[in-house]
């Protein structure tokens, strides 16, 4: 996921966000199984950590912080895992 970010930080943002929602996605639905949401959402906090490095390298100037970058989630939203295979139904 990290090359990935660096190879598209020069991607608008938005686009960037939709992009890598389906990334998510695609690694929720592959990995979610019972008993590893607790990994998935680790997953998910360590891309957003990666997409907030990423956002602040594409200029000299920092262009975010984590109060922006929270107010940026709310305008576009990052994809949440859910467990999609149960294993003892």
């Amino acid at each position: 996921m990290k090359l990935w970010l660096y190879e598209n930080r020069d991607v608008k943002t938005k686009d960037l966000v939709k992009a890598l929602n389906r990334k998510l996605l695609g690694h929720y639905h592959y990995y979610g199984v019972s008993y590893n949401g607790r990994m998935m959402y680790n997953f998910r906090q360590r891309t957003i950590e990666m997409l907030f490095k990423v956002l602040n390298k594409r200029s000299k100037r920092r262009s975010y912080n984590w109060n922006g970058l929270n107010e940026m989630f709310k305008v576009y939203k990052i994809q949440i895992p859910k467990i999609y295979v149960s294993l003892f139904e």
